[in-house]
């Protein structure tokens, strides 16, 4: 069997902001950035990692047949639009081309039925595909919730407990409860038709996401990719894209049985 190769999505980096700061390049380019810490964790499962930049909606059907599983990652704030809201000043920066070419992304790769992983934007963006809605910003909920933007440490650190609800994330960490790291000042509102919580945070807060009728999808709000740079348990959910990948192919083998290394 040939190598899965697994799609990851990333920031989309206009030409007016791309110059000059952290990036390289000259006035006018654009870049589509992918994380290190997203491309490594698909290599230490035995992946092989392809960036997926923003591209033509019409070309969504030929990228996941050329994918043999698809990450969407985490990045910018989604566009309130899609579902039934309007920005403000606490919106960070929207990128409406990123949101629509992954939405079709995501309807292809229901159509395909490939496995897609979606991390922190990614499971936002999910959820919104199947019609549910967002926090613009965790200020407007109704109960106390905890520092989910937590930028103070590592950015592995462990910020709160989530509570696993669901025996495929149970199974997956052998436990019901994990600590996880948090990157996000917007969460799932009102869930998707369809979609089951399959995780919460302490204070509430939406951090994982299944739908029943699609058992190749797995949606959650931590950053596992950037946990793994320190914590072997961030490599469980990578693990699992790679197993239904395997799967899909009608192979036996899973990610537990190689060397995943260090």
């Amino acid at each position: 069997m040939r190598t899965p190769v697994i799609g990851i999505t990333g920031y989309h980096v206009l030409g007016e902001e791309g110059y000059g700061g952290s990036f390289r390049g000259v006035p006018g380019q654009g870049f589509s950035v992918v994380g290190h810490d997203y491309i490594n964790a698909v290599r230490r499962v035995g992946g092989i990692p392809l960036g997926v930049p923003v591209g033509e909606i019409d070309s969504a059907r030929e990228v996941l047949q050329a994918l043999d599983g698809l990450i969407l990652s985490g990045g910018e704030d989604i566009d309130p639009s899609l579902y039934g809201a309007r920005p403000d000043l606490r919106c960070w920066t929207l990128t409406p081309e990123r949101d629509r070419f992954e939405l079709a992304l995501i309807e292809e790769a229901l159509r395909q039925q490939k496995p897609l992983l979606a991390v922190c934007r990614g499971m936002q963006l999910l959820n919104v595909y199947f019609g549910g809605s967002l926090y613009l910003d965790l200020a407007d909920c109704s109960n106390k919730v905890l520092s989910h933007q937590f930028s103070r440490a590592p950015r592995w650190y462990k910020a709160h407990k989530v509570r696993l609800l669901s025996p495929v994330l149970s199974e997956l960490y052998q436990t019901d409860e994990i600590e996880t790291n948090s990157y996000h000042h917007q969460a799932v509102k009102e869930v998707g038709n369809g979609m089951q919580v399959a995780a919460v945070a302490e204070d509430g807060i939406i951090e994982g996401l299944l739908h029943p009728d699609h058992p190749q999808l797995l949606a959650i709000q931590w950053h596992p990719e950037m946990m793994s740079v320190q914590l072997e348990e961030g490599l469980i959910p990578f693990r699992w894209l790679m197993d239904r990948c395997k799967q899909a192919a009608g192979t036996g083998e899973t990610a537990d049985s190689k060397d995943i290394g260090g």
